[in-house]
């Protein structure tokens, strides 16, 4: 698939060209599924899609899905708790995700709050400037249409 040290994305056209010097894993940072020549396995390289720097896998650690032990593992459970454990992935995915959007909020409400409060204190400063400007054209009346 590739003959740089680069990582690239991987399409699911891309699945039939997927030589033995390369490695398929997935981005830590944004989760997608990137393909690179095996030289670069323990490089840290930019992920093309989030541009995060990824470390490459080392070959020994890559394993294919269907035979990792887990996929064995879970192949042999019945319907029922792999449906369990696939809901109970899903409500910590959506808990993550909950609290992410709670913490984006709360940050944002507090810059929301602090615009807030210098608004007030800028208007409070043009109204002291507007006074401060009305007092000394009042004091000369001369200068008032010019």
């Amino acid at each position: 698939m590739s003959d740089s040290p680069t990582a690239h994305p991987l399409l699911p056209s891309d699945s039939k060209r997927i030589g033995p010097g390369d490695l398929v894993f997935d981005c830590p940072a944004c989760r997608k599924s990137l393909v690179v020549d095996k030289v670069a396995a323990g490089q840290i390289l930019p992920c093309p899609l989030c541009k995060k720097p990824i470390q490459v896998p080392q070959t020994s650690r890559v394993v294919m899905l269907d035979q990792a032990p887990e996929t064995q593992k879970l192949a042999q459970l019945p319907d029922w708790e792999r449906e369990l454990l696939t809901i109970q992935s899903s409500l910590k995915e959506t808990q993550h995700q909950r609290e992410e959007a709670g913490n984006f909020y709360r940050q944002h409400s507090s810059e929301a709050n602090r615009q807030q409060l210098r608004m007030e204190k800028l208007d409070a400063r043009l109204k002291e400037l507007r006074e401060s400007r009305d007092a000394l054209l009042a004091q000369h009346p001369e200068k008032k249409n010019a």
